[in-house]
């Protein structure tokens, strides 16, 4: 006996193959949405400016390293670096004598690490975000709260940021000029662009 084929089966068959199509088509995108996306430092600055009596002086880096890590849902973990040896003053006997503070043989580099709160790519307009960082001079780490404004330029990030710290509370002697020593207080900026790594 040959068995009757019920009247919109085939059709039923079909809606169900779509269904299964878009349930997995969704799982898909939502597995590429969950996916973190790293970002790579590509171009920037990091300057110093300290203050005397008689000038300002800053001293900027070119030389950057640096990394960002986007989770969907979850913290931002950023990291920038730059060698002590890469400040440019403007006057080499005062870079000099900067490394020598800052005992640069020993501790190479000037590092800002930390979390940003959750943000989502592509950025539509700038953000004003606090980072949660770590500030590594001369060997010492200090926990520091830093605002940082995000702004989109095309498929990139640029982040900009500045932020106070007290020269000898990392263990650096303040430089002198006329025998009267800088202020402790000095401003660190940086204007640093990220673009995602493939």
């Amino acid at each position: 006996m040959a068995w009757k084929r019920r009247p919109g089966s085939r059709r039923a068959r079909g809606l169900c193959a779509f269904a299964a199509g878009l349930a997995l088509a969704a799982g898909t995108a939502r597995a590429d949405e969950a996916r973190p996306i790293l970002l790579a430092l590509t171009q920037g600055t990091l300057t110093y400016t300290v203050v005397h009596k008689l000038h300002e002086v800053k001293g900027t880096s070119r030389k950057l390293e640096g990394l960002a890590r986007v989770q969907p849902g979850a913290a931002t973990l950023v990291q920038v670096r730059a060698p002590i040896a890469s400040f440019d003053s403007g006057n080499s006997n005062r870079d000099v004598h900067m490394r020598e503070a800052t005992h640069e043989p020993a501790h190479p580099n000037v590092e800002v690490k930390g979390t940003l709160p959750p943000i989502a790519l592509p950025l539509l307009r700038d953000e004003q975000l606090g980072l949660d960082a770590r500030v590594e001079l001369n060997g010492v780490v200090q926990r520091q709260s830093i605002a940082v404004t995000l702004s989109p330029e095309g498929t990139s990030v640029r982040a900009r940021f500045s932020f106070p710290i007290s020269i000898e509370s990392f263990g650096i002697e303040r430089p002198e000029l006329l025998l009267i020593k800088v202020e402790d207080r000095a401003i660190i900026q940086g204007d640093v662009l990220f673009e995602e790594r493939k």
